[in-house]
């Protein structure tokens, strides 16, 4: 089933008969044959750590990178900082996933002060050293400008993403391969041809995936589901008269 657990662990089988799962941190320039792994968390922690759990489970880790600013969750709400670090203590690292929507044009000095705004709230809430970033829905211009900031892993790093407006060669020196809007834009891990690749990034979104393989619909309904469960028992632990009812 596209997108449950047990074709994401068929996925992973698949690219280590052909390439190393490494972290982040262990790429140099000279580092070849390698994939690191990815993971933005979008709407979803819970379905996060069900991620970071199977990963644990086929021996993997990977880099989970979390936003301060989602509408969606509060990274810093007791509860999903309990799940970060459970994701940690699974081997895995975590990451800030930096929210740039509201920077109109790229200026280097405002984005790295952005980064490392987030990166150290991030540090001092979950009490993990922050050590690497990715962005959310760059943009060209985000890209192009392939940030540095020292000690700090940038996951759009030339080591780990290739972009190019134009004239693409037809054997990239890095494969980027994500799972945005619950599909393979930039082609499907199992069908790739491996004898021309030999350096990969791998980046999905965990409220993707479920035990199910959900249609993009179907998931999303699902997601809305799981949603209001989180609301409904945050609402109820916090006062005593909650409505009983509503807790069905």
């Amino acid at each position: 089933m596209k997108f449950s657990y047990l074709e994401y662990n068929n996925i992973i089988k698949h690219i280590q008969q052909y390439l190393d799962v490494v972290d982040f941190a262990n790429v140099t320039s000279n580092s070849d044959n390698y994939c690191v792994v990815r993971h933005d968390v979008e709407f979803s922690p819970y379905r996060a750590l069900e991620v970071a759990k199977l990963e644990n489970n086929i021996g993997i880790s990977s880099s989970f990178y979390f936003q301060i600013t989602n509408n969606c969750y509060n990274s810093l709400s007791n509860e999903n900082l309990a799940i970060i670090k459970q994701i940690e203590d699974l081997g895995h690292k975590i990451g800030a996933h930096i929210n740039t929507s509201y920077i109109e044009r790229v200026n280097k000095k405002e984005l790295s002060d952005l980064v490392q705004d987030d990166v150290r709230t991030l540090t001092k809430y979950t009490g993990i050293d922050i050590d690497r970033y990715s962005f959310h829905r760059p943009t060209i211009e985000q890209l192009e400008c392939y940030l540095e900031i020292e000690g700090l892993i940038n996951a759009y790093d030339k080591k780990f993403f290739y972009f190019c407006k134009e004239n693409i060669p037809e054997e990239l020196p890095v494969t980027y391969l994500a799972d945005s809007n619950h599909q393979w834009k930039w082609g499907y891990p199992i069908h790739l041809d491996f004898s021309k690749i030999s350096k990969l990034q791998l980046n999905t979104h965990p409220f993707s995936w479920t035990n199910y393989g959900y249609g993009n619909i179907n998931n999303y309904k699902s997601l809305v589901t799981e949603k209001n469960h989180e609301l409904v028992n945050s609402i109820n632990n916090e006062i005593k008269n909650f409505p009983k009812e509503l807790l069905l």
